[in-house]
């Protein structure tokens, strides 16, 4: 009995070795999936970090091109600003003597009255050439961030592709952008050709429109209407004056102030008599052109003319800038490049378990060595992921309104969003992958 048993041991390792080699085989492409489904990952967190990246990249853009935009507005509204004062100045330089010549026979206050006319006289004197010198320098500062706003717009094309290209190596130097990634960064830039317009020579009408709306009232108009016999219309001085911007390139400010009393003495509409005091400024290259002016041509022609004819013209300030801001199209129908990125891993440079383990060949009880798979499956993997920029204030506006997008507001930032069948069709298109894989939504 004893001998039976003896020759028993051992006769179940006929059965545990192929089951031992089965389970061995399982835990290893349990192991190789495991590792796909990691390198997967992986691959989706770097195309993601990629696009989000080149997304910020193109919400500093568009913010810097809005803060520029914004300190050019403000620019010129202080050189608007500027011509208003030196019109009204020398306005006021020419009413005074009048109004000294009125309170001639009124003690005290002909004393008051002349002392401010000499005072105002010397004081326009320093007042014109020191704010000629504003405007030139405000002008030359304003043309600078101009040509800056351009070439941060410009460099973009090229910058954003690199931050993709530059982000995906970071993460891993085995992860590339595919044929159909580089075709859609191709895309992206056309895109963001369209997205914006450059407001430049007869275009520069979207910069005065934001211009004029940026202006104070004292630089718009400074009208008013005194009637001295309580409201009748035998006797009115009108005040008319204002500043405006003539064919983009001329600042120009007329100050008027006539008398007008009726067609017919008594009887009949009121008309112009006689202009009491005028006064002009402009800077630029000049324009042959008349502007409103708070009425002042409609108003006092005759004033208006003798303060056109006083102008000492100037020409410090070269002019609105040429700017970028969305293109009309935009403005109609929001929506702004996608920035659309597909990585791919090649199948030779997926880490399977023979790679972690350290050998990737084994050899056969006939002496014959096999190599084992590198990955858990065949072929290449691809992942795709797509960002944007959004316009966002970062809180909502006292008035209630809603502000619409534009170059002129720096609320942009950078945000992930899902991709289009359209853009996961074209894009594996031209990789060759299943098209219809590529279009059902993930």
């Amino acid at each position: 009995m004893n001998r039976v048993i003896r020759h028993v041991r051992g006769q179940a390792l006929v059965f545990l070795m192929p089951l031992l080699a089965v389970l061995a085989a399982a835990a290893w492409w349990t192991f190789e999936a495991g590792q796909t489904v990691t390198e997967k990952q992986r691959l989706r967190d770097a195309a993601d970090a990629a696009a989000l990246s080149a997304a910020v990249w193109q919400a500093r853009t568009l913010n810097c091109v809005s803060t520029t935009n914004r300190a050019i507005i403000a620019n010129e509204a202080v050189i608007a600003q500027s011509v208003s004062l030196r019109s009204w100045s020398a306005y006021m330089e020419r009413m005074l003597p009048g109004a000294a010549a009125i309170t001639a026979y009124v003690p005290y206050l002909n004393a008051a009255t002349s002392a401010l006319q000499r005072w105002w006289t010397a004081f326009d004197r320093a007042l014109q050439p020191s704010l000629v010198t504003l405007e030139a320098t405000t002008g030359a500062v304003e043309r600078d961030l101009a040509t800056a706003a351009r070439v941060m717009h410009a460099a973009t094309v090229w910058v954003v592709p690199q931050v993709v290209h530059e982000t995906v190596a970071a993460v891993d130097p085995r992860f590339v952008v595919s044929a159909g990634g580089e075709a859609m960064l191709v895309a992206w830039a056309a895109d963001w050709g369209r997205f914006t317009s450059f407001y430049g020579g007869s275009w520069r009408w979207r910069q005065q429109d934001v211009v004029y709306r940026s202006l104070d009232g004292f630089t718009a108009q400074r009208n008013f209407t005194l009637s001295p016999l309580l409201g009748s219309r035998l006797l009115r001085f009108e005040k008319r004056a204002g500043t405006e911007l003539l064919d983009f390139e001329t600042w120009r400010g007329i100050d008027t102030l006539s008398l007008h009393q009726p067609r017919y003495v008594i009887f009949g509409s009121l008309r112009e008599r006689v202009p009491l005091a005028w006064g002009g400024a402009d800077d630029g290259v000049g324009s042959a052109r008349r502007g409103e002016h708070g009425g002042a041509w409609r108003r006092n022609p005759r004033a208006s003319r003798i303060a056109e004819s006083s102008i000492q013209r100037q020409r410090a300030w070269l002019g609105l800038p040429s700017m970028y801001d969305l293109s009309v199209a935009q403005r109609a129908t929001f929506d702004p490049p996608r920035i659309v990125v597909r990585l791919r891993l090649p199948a030779s440079a997926r880490r399977g378990a023979a790679a972690l383990l350290g050998f990737d060949r084994v050899t056969r009880l006939s002496g014959e060595e096999v190599a084992l798979g590198g990955s858990g499956g065949s072929g290449d993997l691809y992942a795709d992921a797509v960002a944007t920029t959004v316009f966002e204030r970062p809180e909502r506006r006292r008035d209630g309104a809603v502000e619409s997008p534009s170059l002129y507001s720096p609320y942009w930032r950078s945000s992930l969003v899902d991709a289009r069948s359209t853009e996961r069709t074209a894009a594996a298109a031209l990789d060759g992958a299943p098209i219809w894989l590529a279009a059902v939504p993930r």
